[in-house]
């Protein structure tokens, strides 16, 4: 009888042994879906944003609005206003980006029927401006700089994932 008992307690160790494992598993999992639900509840945050851009906004910006999808690929919008004699040269060399803002580039040149529900981002509506075009590490990003109210000029910035 002590070896048909020994035999029944191995194969219950054994079930028990299988049983902390799968429990162990679907904690796993669990925690793995709940961090992945609290991460979309707190919801896309500037922080989230500067860091998929690759830059801090500049020191003195204002009356940012941002927006993002992430439908098939990431795509960020920001909008800030600067001062006057602001420079963007150090923003964009903080994404990391070696091109110049070229005059009259209006790298939007038309809404996008997209965009219709971001009622703040108007880009196309600049009647002078200077902007970006460029590639880089995996990214697309897309820069207007409006002057066409000198004392309040706004950046328009656009980022996407290729």
């Amino acid at each position: 009888m002590q070896v048909l008992n020994v035999k029944a307690q191995s194969g219950s160790r054994a079930k028990n042994i299988r049983a902390w494992g799968i429990g162990i598993l679907l904690v796993a999992a669990l925690a793995g879906i709940g961090l992945a639900v609290v991460s979309r509840a707190r919801g896309f945050t500037l922080a989230d944003a500067e860091a998929f851009i690759g830059a801090r906004l500049p020191a003195g910006a204002r009356n940012i609005a941002y927006a993002t999808r992430d439908q098939f690929g990431r795509v960020v919008w920001l909008r800030f206003a600067l001062s006057p004699d602001a420079d963007l040269s150090t923003f964009v060399a903080a994404m990391g980006l070696d091109a110049e803002l070229l005059e009259g580039f209006y790298p939007f040149p038309a809404a996008n029927y997209t965009e219709a529900e971001l009622t703040w981002w108007t880009p196309h509506t600049a009647q002078v401006a200077a902007g970006l075009h460029a590639v880089h590490a995996g990214k697309v990003y897309e820069l207007l700089l409006d002057r066409s109210d000198p004392a309040a000029p706004v950046v328009y910035l656009r980022v996407y994932s290729l």
